[in-house]
């Protein structure tokens, strides 16, 4: 995959009340350094909103590195990278990483469904319990989608542009 084709995006907030979006079913993992897909991407949401929050932009990457997440988050033509601690909470740290591409901005801007919702959908579509473990926008044959990957191998593909699982 090249770097141009590669791009993951932003959140919405979760329910006020902490109950998970409708249509998504699913129980609280027993571990907070485990986000499994029967956490309904909850916590992930939680980690994409303390890493925009904290940055004040949107974030178009993000991937499990162990005990934190790494967020990539877009604040103008700016790259900033915020690591988020595993329950989404608190921010451990964060620098201001790169220039982000023209075509990466580009694709940031026209997805309209977003990470956290991609996060929902695949949540939905499989719950195994794996563990998310990144999830990134992904260009092929002109169509960009969502690439939930879990850690079990396991990718599901949502289409940016409507939600629809691929």
């Amino acid at each position: 995959m090249s770097v141009l084709g590669v791009l993951a995006l932003s959140a919405c907030t979760p329910a006020s009340d902490g109950a998970p979006a409708t249509g998504v079913s699913g129980g609280q993992t027993s571990s907070s350094d485990s986000t499994t897909v029967d956490d309904d991407g909850r916590t992930v949401v939680t980690v994409v909103n303390t890493a925009e929050a904290s940055a004040g932009g949107r974030a178009f990457q993000l991937e499990r590195d162990d005990d934190t997440w790494e967020v990539h988050v877009a604040v103008g033509d700016r790259e900033i990278e915020v690591r988020v601690a595993s329950d989404g909470t608190t921010v451990r740290s964060s620098n201001d990483d790169d220039a982000i591409d023209a075509d990466e901005r580009a694709a940031l801007d026209a997805a309209v469904t977003t990470l956290a919702d991609a996060v929902r959908i695949a949540t939905t579509e499989h719950s195994g319990g794996e563990r998310l473990a990144e999830v990134q926008l992904d260009e092929r044959d002109g169509t960009w989608a969502w690439e939930v990957e879990l850690s079990g191998g396991t990718t599901v593909r949502v289409s940016a542009a409507d939600g629809a699982v691929l």
